[in-house]
């Protein structure tokens, strides 16, 4: 399956459509949101940031861990999650995940900054931490191309 997960909390937005999506080929994205996934509006909203030409799929997380684990995908797919809570839930239902791309995790009060666009909570440390625990690397992205950061060393 060739496939990327991203962790950004925007999802789909302008940088993952021209940023990720045409320079890489993707063919599919996938968002996996619970409260997207149940809200016909917002599925309606994320869908027209993306080009005709690109699949798009709204799941909720425990439909794309069914999606992970049964591993019959041909096209190549970005999924989008926008929380390190929602990439543990995958992470601890056995998908197989080695490694997970940062993205976009911004400024709020009370986070700390680790690159220019990485930006946790304690309570995300302490997702991080049982990821990587997991074996998972969790790499920083800006857009493909920049810098790789790996976050496991800095958290």
């Amino acid at each position: 399956m060739d496939l990327i997960i991203r962790i950004d909390d925007r999802l789909i937005h302008g940088q993952v459509t021209a940023g990720w999506v045409r320079p890489l080929g993707i063919e599919q994205i996938i968002l996996a949101n619970d409260k997207v996934a149940n809200d016909e509006w917002e599925r309606e909203l994320y869908t027209l940031a993306v080009p005709s030409e690109i699949s798009v799929q709204i799941f909720t997380i425990n439909e794309v861990i069914l999606f992970l684990k049964n591993k019959q995908n041909d096209k190549k797919t970005i999924i989008l999650i926008n929380s390190l809570q929602d990439a543990l839930k995958i992470i601890e239902s056995d998908t197989d995940i080695v490694k997970l791309n940062i993205g976009g995790l911004h400024f709020e009060n009370g986070k700390k900054q680790f690159t220019a666009y990485i930006f946790l909570s304690n309570e995300d440390i302490n997702y991080a931490k049982r990821i990587i625990a997991h074996g998972v690397s969790l790499e920083g992205y800006e857009i493909p191309g920049s810098p790789k950061v790996i976050i496991n060393n800095l958290i």
